[in-house]
């Protein structure tokens, strides 16, 4: 019964064990790229485009047919058909899959940037958990020393109660706060993890990395020339080029196609390219098809109007949005700056008051106030930086720096 229990326990652990796995910036990137769904499934569609567009390159080539008749005196004949002209609607459907494969790339592109952003900030909230887990570290042991400071001037009768069981109830706030934040590193890891494109949620990651900002602002750019790489931009400007080439398709319906044929006939396959060569020369107009070229021409100019109007409103808003990004970079970068400044000031007041306290310079509640100012002081740097951090990320992948060393 005692080697049932010890099995059946061993299993029970196994089963519920958590495993744990460092992760940096970099494999995180690495990561993303292999595992990530979306990704894979733009891979597959742009794989596709590139399929299509390689696919009417051949339209170019000429059409080969082989034929078999029971009923003829040469029952064996090879045509091959050249189009000389077929009115630019090769040419049309060439371009058209070239701009439709460029937009497939953009696609993918951004697909890929915006995957990637999901990985990194999900990330950079694992780094700051456990920075903040490292402050509240200290801050407990902080709040031991001063509890039993004040424990000891309580008992010497230097202080009430009250202020005693404010120390005991600020280090039971610490306490919690810290199980909290231990409790969310699974949580964070689980959603790191789904970023990633894995499904192992019982695996809690863990990074020595911390928050680091050290490449400087970027200068502010040239926003019309900006967004022109922008791959919400190029798709519209494909779109555009497109309906261009289907302007030109709709105007050469009113125009002849012509073809030459050869056709090889033989009465044995042996011998076929030994026979008969009958070429011929066969040119098509279409006089009257019930107004579907004056049709097509319309929707097909209205449509290049459409997306000449969509390729402005969409430079409008990419534009309005560059500005927003890089305003909002600046006002973090300026605020992790003003936080390091104040958390200087912060610390030096505590490590004064600390000693005019002991000394009896000044009363509790200043002591006090200025120790968890101090505090205070050191999550919010830690929070402007998770959000410079934040706002480069966001900056990288609007404008596609997060592809870079892809």
């Amino acid at each position: 019964m005692k080697k049932i229990f010890v099995v059946l326990l061993s299993l029970f652990i196994v089963t519920f064990y958590v495993y744990a796995e460092e992760i940096n910036k970099k494999t995180v990137k690495i990561q993303t790229l292999k595992n990530n769904p979306s990704i894979a499934a733009a891979k597959l569609a742009l794989d596709n485009a590139k399929q299509e567009y390689n696919s009417s390159l051949g339209s170019f080539l000429p059409k080969i047919i082989g034929n078999f008749q029971c009923n003829d005196d040469y029952p064996y004949t090879l045509e091959i058909a050249i189009p000389l002209f077929e009115r630019f609607e090769t040419y049309s459907d060439l371009k058209a899959k070239a701009s439709e494969f460029k937009s497939a790339q953009a696609s993918y592109a951004r697909i890929v940037s915006n995957e990637l952003y999901k990985a990194d900030a999900a990330y950079i909230n694992l780094i700051c958990l456990y920075e903040k887990i490292e402050l509240l570290k200290n801050a407990k042991e902080k709040r031991i020393e001063n509890k039993n400071m004040i424990e000891f001037k309580y008992n010497s009768g230097e202080v009430n109660i009250a202020s005693l069981r404010k120390v005991e109830a600020d280090f039971a706030i610490v306490e919690y706060d810290l199980k909290v934040m231990q409790r969310y590193i699974e949580t964070a890891s689980a959603q790191l993890l789904k970023a990633i494109g894995r499904n192992d949620y019982t695996t809690i990651l863990e990074t020595n990395e911390r928050l680091a900002i050290s490449e400087k602002l970027p200068q502010k750019p040239d926003y019309d020339s900006l967004i022109t790489v922008i791959p919400e931009f190029i798709i519209a400007q494909n779109k555009l080029e497109s309906c261009k080439i289907q302007t030109l398709k709709a105007k050469s319906q009113w125009l002849p196609s012509l073809t030459g044929n050869i056709q090889l006939k033989s009465r044995s396959l042996r011998s076929l390219l030994f026979s008969q060569w009958l070429p011929s020369l066969k040119i098509s107009y279409t006089i009257f098809n019930g107004g579907k070229r004056y049709a097509y021409m319309q929707t097909a100019s209205n449509n290049l109007k459409i997306a000449s109007e969509e390729l402005k409103n969409i430079a409008n808003n990419l534009k309005a949005e560059a500005i927003e990004h890089y305003n909002n970079l600046t006002n973090a970068y300026e605020l992790v700056a003003l936080k390091t400044q104040y958390l200087s000031v912060t610390k030096l007041l505590s490590e004064i008051s600390a000693k005019e306290y002991v000394n009896g310079i000044v009363n509790y509640e200043k002591w006090y106030s200025i120790e968890k100012d101090y505090f205070s002081s050191q999550i919010e740097l830690l929070e402007a930086k998770k959000e410079a951090v934040l706002k480069r990320a966001e900056w990288n992948t609007f404008t596609g720096k997060s592809l870079k060393g892809k």
